[in-house]
């Protein structure tokens, strides 16, 4: 099972105060998520966002612990007062083997809606590709439950930009440019596969003798204070996916605005290896998003 869609690159692994620049130009946009970290605060120094919200009675247990209730409520709060948003997703993934290119792709996502066990808003996703130059202008849109359940997408790009067709969001077409299919674009998700993850990894390290977790209060990704959580398992083993993992909560809309995830080094080398990067920037909840935000026609013309 993968740490989800949690990572970003260029923070120094061995040190906790770092700043990583990405640049692009797409659109006659600069685009500079800068991200930050402090590593003068320690876990007793995390600010309940609800007054339900409360520290570990017991200092002495696993270390994910804490992790795990602070995911717990973040995932909480987005069930219960997330409809839906949009963003500038930046993203860098590995596919078989071969680290991608930074992408830049403005994102819109409508979570499922149900009432009485019955769905009465489909979970919808809009992406439109803005860099690099070979996607520039692919859009994706995703529907649940229409156009036969697949997404429609746009190739975009320098050849054949207009040529369309539909594609089985889990299908191996679709993830050949993607770590994780449409369906798992969301913030819910990312929440909820961080608690599963801590789960997981509690139960494979009772003892937590390869488990460390550090909380740092004071990081800013594109310029929005986060709290981050880091995760390291300094010894390579086949039970646990992922080497080092930072995710970022925005300490202001609570939710995860960005992820990042490293396996062991590579034979002969000293630096992990990345998997994945995630940030959601240019973040806005609860727009009010409609159909017509995900119509076909966004595809076509």
């Amino acid at each position: 099972m993968r740490w989800c869609m949690f990572f970003l690159v260029g923070l120094s692994i061995g040190s906790c105060s770092a700043v990583l620049s990405l640049t692009a130009n797409a659109q006659g946009l600069r685009l500079k998520p800068a991200v930050s970290t402090d590593n003068s605060t320690s876990s007793t120094q995390i600010v309940p966002f609800s007054p339900t919200e409360t520290t570990p009675a017991d200092p002495t247990g696993h270390p994910l612990e804490l992790a795990l209730q602070f995911a717990q409520s973040r995932y909480d709060y987005l069930r219960q007062n997330v409809r839906d948003f949009s963003c500038l997703l930046v993203k860098r993934d590995r596919i078989e083997g071969r680290l991608r290119g930074y992408e830049y792709v403005w994102t819109k996502v409508r979570l499922r809606q149900t009432q009485a066990g019955r769905t009465t808003v489909p979970l919808s996703v809009y992406m439109h590709f803005l860099a690099p130059a070979q996607l520039k202008d692919r859009r994706v849109l995703y529907v649940e439950g229409k156009n036969g359940d697949k997404m429609l997408v746009r190739n975009g790009g320098k050849r054949f930009s207009y040529v369309t067709v539909r594609l089985a969001p889990g299908s191996d077409a679709a993830l050949r440019e993607s770590r994780y299919p449409i369906t798992e674009l969301s913030l819910e998700t990312v929440a909820r596969r961080m608690i599963d993850k801590a789960r997981d990894d509690i139960r494979y390290d009772p003892s937590c003798r390869n488990t460390q977790v550090q909380f740092f209060r004071d990081a800013h990704v594109d310029g929005r204070k986060c709290t981050r959580i880091h995760v390291l398992h300094p010894i390579r083993d086949p039970n646990f996916s992922f080497h080092i993992a930072n995710v970022y909560i925005d300490d202001l809309l609570h939710v995860p605005i960005r992820v990042e995830g490293y396996d062991w080094p590579e034979a002969g080398t000293s630096d992990p290896t990345l998997l994945e990067e995630y940030t959601f920037t240019h973040l806005r909840l609860n727009l009010g998003l409609k159909d017509t935000d995900f119509a076909a026609s966004l595809i076509e013309n």
